[in-house]
């Protein structure tokens, strides 16, 4: 049985070239996140037939249009979307070619109105019919900008104003037209998004720095890269973290350590001289302390191989300043023997180039 329905389909585009040309591992993740978020901010009720590599085909049965829900849920993944990729600007902590260039990806619509019907695919429903390709095949087009909207003339009538930003693409299938309105605009409504502001806690505990013989992004990688945590960190059960996200300012995980305590840790940084890279967690749950921050500071040395600092900063409780003393003893041993298995793992010859494709 033939009925109607809004097809649907925000695509991103410059994906290709993004995972061509960057980390692998990080790509993935980023485009997850992505369209993750995209599904998030769906406000109209619509139903998610098939996620297609880089684009959701969404669409909703109806015999009613509203141009006003249809422009509101365009914009509403729009902002949702670049204000995520902000995020990356402003808040990452990776500096592999994924994290860096994510600003570069930008996002498009197509919106059709027809007839639909449904195919059973081991039992999942699929839409099915001419509108479904029509929809598809706009994907493909001649639009000159780079973030648009697409509505066909099923969707909306194409007044004289519209003709200015009218196309009639010639497919197989026939031709059809459409208008299509730029989005750009939109970014005028996008929120403030500031970097965590650096606050490194007063109190020094530890401080200890070796020549790694790696190079200075792979050794990055390892230390933030919580997939790598267990193969160099001693004393955790177990590590808790959203791995389909890639870790960035503010980003939060679960340490579960001695029978499982929980100690929750947060991503945060510092200032760094301009050959540096930094890495940092902060936690609240270090007895006597108030705040307790670990730092990695890296820089590149002669080719091929990085110095590696760690340092340890606290704020302590009420009279937990008496306990910097066995804190600083403490430390000293945890985290000597945590830099030793680093190192050791380094010079086994690990690299998470030999990771990263799996």
């Amino acid at each position: 049985m033939t009925q109607n329905a809004i097809l649907f389909i925000p695509d991103i585009s410059g994906f290709t070239e993004f995972v061509h040309h960057t980390d692998i591992s990080h790509s993935r993740h980023i485009i997850s996140e992505l369209l993750e978020l995209l599904i998030d901010s769906n406000i109209m009720a619509l139903e998610l037939a098939e996620i297609e590599g880089d684009a959701l085909f969404l669409y909703k049965l109806t015999d009613n249009l509203d141009i006003h829900a249809i422009n509101k849920q365009i914009e509403n993944m729009y902002l949702a979307f670049h204000t995520h990729i902000k995020r990356y600007e402003y808040q990452r902590i990776c500096h592999c070619g994924a994290c860096s260039s994510a600003y570069n990806l930008n996002l498009k619509f197509v919106v059709h109105y027809g007839g639909i019907e449904f195919i059973e695919v081991k039992n999942s429903k699929k839409p099915y019919g001419r509108h479904v390709i029509q929809v598809h095949r706009l994907l493909k087009n001649e639009v000159p900008i780079k973030e648009y909207a697409i509505l066909t003339e099923n969707v909306q009538s194409i007044t004289k104003e519209d003709h200015k930003n009218m196309m009639v693409a010639e497919y197989d299938f026939g031709s059809i037209t459409f208008s299509y309105n730029a989005l750009d605009h939109l970014k005028e409504k996008l929120p403030e998004i500031n970097p965590i502001p650096e606050d490194v806690p007063k109190h020094k505990l530890y401080g200890k720095t070796k020549i790694v013989k790696t190079e200075l992004l792979d050794l990055y990688e390892i230390i933030s890269n919580f997939d790598y945590r267990l193969l160099w960190v001693k004393g955790i059960d177990k590590l808790e973290y959203e791995k389909n996200k890639v870790n960035r300012l503010g980003q939060k995980h679960k340490c579960l350590v001695n029978n499982n305590q929980e100690v929750e840790q947060v991503t945060v940084t510092k200032k760094a001289k301009s050959n540096q890279l930094v890495y940092g967690e902060s936690t609240i749950n270090i007895p006597f302390t108030k705040r307790m921050n670990n730092y990695f500071v890296l820089e590149e040395t002669e080719e091929g191989h990085t110095k590696l600092k760690i340092e340890v900063y606290a704020d302590f409780k009420p009279f937990g300043i008496f306990m910097k003393p066995l804190l600083k003893k403490n430390f000293n041993k945890i985290i000597s023997e945590n830099f030793e298995v680093l190192i050791a793992l380094i010079d086994s010859g690990f690299t998470t180039k030999e990771t990263s494709l799996k």
